[in-house]
């Protein structure tokens, strides 16, 4: 009985915490890529291709993920009012 309570009370917490965790890692990523895409043009004045090439793959990488990820309710608004 006890064990039934629990897996009712977990099945049920479940999909709110990975959906929290899961904005929390896009929120962060976000603002850990404009931090370091600041740092990199204007305090360490650097030129090197390589690592903003990284920067470009790894910030495309997150836009696919929030864009697969239909649970995050991070989704892009239809503004036509007329389509279906």
């Amino acid at each position: 009985m006890i064990k039934n309570d629990f897996s009712q009370i977990y099945n049920s917490i479940k999909p709110i915490v990975i959906s929290w965790l899961k904005r929390f890692y896009v929120l962060a990523f976000n603002i850990y890529a404009w931090y370091w895409l600041y740092r990199q043009v204007f305090v360490r004045h650097s030129n090197d291709f390589e690592e903003y090439l990284l920067w470009t793959l790894a910030t495309v990488g997150m836009y696919f993920f929030v864009l697969e990820n239909k649970d995050l309710r991070i989704l892009k608004k239809n503004h036509n009012k007329y389509s279906t």
